[in-house]
């Protein structure tokens, strides 16, 4: 497996935050295999500054991303802060959402997730503002 060594009846994986090894027992450990390779294995950037755009009539589809992802991050130990969030109104006009994102963001900011009304691939929103952002903003969007 990529990321992890064997050594002497340990598993070694990356290096804790004090940069000592990070290694555990395997038969020790067996219980606990599922929940020990959950740590920390690689050294990544905390997750200080980011945002959720969302459009005016899906606040509760946001909120719910938000204690999900708040979730899936707590349960891998990545260092996260929560992340801002932003009503479109309206949330069907394109330019709504560009110029949210123009009143928004910044040069300190690290990711943002927007979650646009409509299907996929039967809107142009997805385009137009992919278009912005990689032009105007290149962040992971």
């Amino acid at each position: 497996m990529q990321g992890f060594k064997y050594d002497a009846g340990n598993l070694v994986m990356g290096a804790t935050s004090s940069g000592a090894p990070n290694k555990f027992d395997i038969e020790k450990s067996a219980r606990e295999l599922d929940r020990k390779i959950q740590a920390k294995m690689l050294t990544q950037p905390a997750l200080k500054t980011w945002g959720i755009f969302h459009g005016d009539r899906d606040a509760q589809v946001a909120n719910q991303f938000k204690s999900t992802m708040k979730q899936c991050l707590d349960q891998v130990n990545y260092e996260s802060s929560d992340p801002a969030m932003y009503a479109v109104r309206p949330g069907m006009r394109a330019d709504a959402w560009i110029k949210e994102l123009k009143n928004q963001l910044n040069e300190g900011i690290q990711m943002i997730v927007l979650i646009l009304p409509g299907a996929k691939g039967r809107n142009t929103l997805y385009d137009d503002i992919k278009r912005f952002l990689l032009t105007e903003y290149p962040i992971p969007s």
